[in-house]
């Protein structure tokens, strides 16, 4: 909410003066900072230039260019067409995101020693920027070394029996977990003994979603396509997408400065597609397991390391670690960790196995404050080693910090077994999210000592904490602890004066009526396709009519500021939810009022968003409120960057958890692998 809303609140006394207070000085720091870090400089061969103000120009002149090409498939957002790869990477695809100079790198070094992830300070002791975009005033302070916290902002994942985390929570909390069953029916390349905890569809991806071509998709393993699903999730559950992603700059000011660390270890498509060769296939998919991550960090444009670990079961954990490391060291300014693990060959398919995968978001906690983030749970630290045994928790616990106490909850493969089985390189996908679910819900979920959920009670003023351990068949294993994200209280003492209330024309109680009728609010929603966006806004309705549908303002500036601008577009001015739930529903059916399709070359014909002054314009309509023409400017193709119009800091300012875009997903499998059950 903005000042005068604060002020009006506490003038009817709907907010206490205490809140006003931290409020209005929370507005007043995230203002002071956003200029700054509009002004601010990035290290790129001494060039200077401006990225917490906007980016308009460069995607303009990347999508006439994107789009000057024949047969180019929808993107996320239009770049430049992308240099080749060398040989031993992938092959040129239609790119996501603008990527500067190089795209993905190669890999990262792993943490010294057995994956110390270093002494972390308390929240009192993290640094904090005050400034929402996180721009730092000079090179030396963004490449000191981050000693602070590391939060949870996204997280995603299949699961049997629950295509989301939040279907997931509800199974377990009503101690529903999905048990052992037959391969599903439809499953390419059926056979195999026994029964296991397997996905639905795995054969199914949508290529047109990420600008794939349909050939090239069926030669891709079913693991990265999952994980490219499950990873944008993430992404869009953090609100991390568009300008917010581009403003995770590195200290030469690169945007997109994420790290990727994927564990897998499954090559059951190498063998199918060997099987394939002998009966005459000659169109073979790439091996290993390097293409997980290269290719989300490719698409998206993702300039952080890029890496992938095998380490068995507890691979997901250990990949963890490295992306701790990668944060300390400021080799990148967030980090994705995630894991896919699938049963496609029927030598694989063992009595008990399973099958999930998934992707959590980190950002440092002091940055994912100032950038509004919504934090689902916070990663103390913790020690990877062969053979670990006792003596790794206790290095992982020392390492948290002094005083730290035990954690009260414990989570292994053996607890996520009813849930996924044994779910090889991504097990510790399950493990991590059942860990972060209940400290996010602050709910124990059933377990052999517990036979129903309860809530999870606090026997002194330490938060709750909830360790994470995995062992991998080859001994190598990795403990991680975490606790709940607890917000510090505004301080009650030396508040900053209010500011005095103005003189109302209308004498001097309540808000006076405006002249005209208030904008409302403007929900802004995208797709690649009029497919993509009808099926979305399904999915959006939804979450409105739930019993915890978040409030208007809260949703549309989410929407605003966390979702990436794609090519077909729906903006909507509404008053209320109900009113937003009317045009989304006339949007799900197919009507497309409101709607523009601005594939082949149809995005701002003017060419504004090339035009420097754009960037005062839009701010100067957003300062007035003039939203009827940023709604037909957006429609146009002309894109603000709208969390540097909107800044703000503190926990879920900014971004709140939304469903994530629909994919229209389309059976692809090896050519010649065989179909049937």
């Amino acid at each position: 909410m903005d000042d005068k809303e604060i002020l009006t609140r506490f003038k009817d006394g709907t907010l206490d003066r205490a809140r006003a207070a931290a409020l209005l000085a929370a507005g007043a720091e995230g203002r002071a900072g956003g200029r700054a870090g509009g002004r601010a400089e990035s290290w790129s061969g001494g060039r200077t230039e401006v990225r917490a103000t906007g980016r308009s120009e460069g995607r303009s002149e990347g999508r006439a260019r994107d789009r000057s090409r024949a047969g180019s498939a929808p993107v996320l957002a239009p770049v430049p067409p992308p240099a080749p790869a060398p040989a031993s990477g992938l092959a040129p695809v239609p790119s996501l995101a603008p990527v500067p100079g190089s795209g993905t790198t190669g890999g990262t070094e792993g943490a010294e020693g057995t994956g110390d992830t270093g002494d972390v300070r308390g929240a009192g002791e993290a640094r904090s920027t005050g400034d929402p975009r996180g721009t730092r005033g000079t090179r030396e302070a963004h490449d000191a070394p981050y000693t602070g916290r590391v939060a949870v902002v996204g997280v995603s994942g299949r699961f049997p029996g629950a295509p989301d985390p939040d279907a997931l929570w509800r199974r377990l909390r009503a101690g529903r977990a999905a048990g052992p069953g037959p391969l599903p029916k439809d499953r390419p390349g059926g056979g195999g003994a026994g029964t296991g905890h397997y996905l639905d569809r795995v054969q199914d991806f949508d290529p047109v979603f990420f600008g794939i071509e349909p050939a090239e998709a069926a030669l891709m393993d079913p693991q990265e396509r999952i994980f490219l699903e499950t990873a944008w999730e993430a992404f869009e559950d953090a609100g991390c997408t568009g300008g917010r992603l581009d403003a995770l700059t590195a200290p030469d000011g690169t945007p997109r400065s994420v790290g990727v660390f994927v564990g897998a270890s499954a090559g059951d498509y190498a063998l199918l597609a060997a099987e394939a060769w002998a009966r005459g296939a000659r169109a073979m998919p790439r091996r290993g397991h390097w293409s997980l991550p290269n290719r989300l960090s490719g698409l998206l444009g993702l300039t952080g390391p890029s890496q992938s670990v095998d380490t068995a079961e507890s691979s997901v954990l250990v990949a963890l670690d490295l992306a701790l490391a990668a944060l300390r060291r400021r080799e990148c300014e967030a980090a994705l960790v995630g894991g896919a693990h699938l049963l496609l060959h029927p030598a694989s398919r063992s009595p008990g196995a399973g099958e999930c995968a998934g992707a959590l978001l980190l950002k440092p906690l002091d940055r994912a404050l100032a950038d509004g983030d919504t934090v689902h749970a916070v990663v103390l630290g913790g020690a990877v080693a062969h053979t670990g045994g006792p003596g790794l928790a206790r290095t992982a616990l020392r390492r948290t910090g002094p005083g730290t106490q035990e954690p009260g909850l414990r989570e292994d493969a053996g607890t996520a077994a009813a849930s996924v089985g044994d779910a090889g390189a991504a097990t510790g996908v399950a493990v991590l999210t059942r860990a972060v679910l209940q400290l996010r819900h602050r709910v124990l979920l059933p377990g052999p000592d517990r036979p129903e959920a309860e809530p999870w009670t606090r026997s002194g003023p330490e938060p709750r904490r909830a360790s994470a351990t995995v062992r991998g068949a080859g001994g190598v294993e990795a403990h991680v602890i975490l606790e709940e994200f607890r917000p510090e209280p505004p301080a009650l003492t030396d508040l900053p004066e209010l500011p005095e209330f103005p003189q109302l024309p209308n004498g001097g109680s309540g808000t006076p009526a405006p002249a005209t009728a208030p904008a409302g609010e403007l929900v802004l929603l995208s797709a690649p396709t009029p497919a993509h966006l009808a099926a979305t806004a399904a999915r959006l309705l939804g979450r409105i009519a739930g019993r915890d549908a978040p409030p208007l303002p809260v949703l549309a500036r989410s929407l605003r500021t966390g979702r990436a601008p794609m090519d077909c577009r729906f903006a909507v001015l509404v008053h209320d939810l109900a009113e937003l739930s009317a045009a989304l529903e006339r949007l799900a059916a197919g009507a497309m009022r409101g709607v523009a399709d601005l594939r082949g070359g149809a995005a701002d014909p003017q060419g504004l968003g090339a035009v420097p002054e754009t960037r005062a314009y839009l701010a100067g309509l957003w300062e007035a409120r003039r939203l009827p023409q940023l709604r037909d400017l957006w429609l146009s193709g002309v894109d603000a960057d709208w969390a540097a119009l909107e800044p703000a800091a503190g926990p879920g300012a900014v971004t709140v958890p939304l469903p994530p875009s629909a994919f229209l997903r389309t059976p692809l499998w090896l050519p010649g692998a065989g179909e049937g059950g």
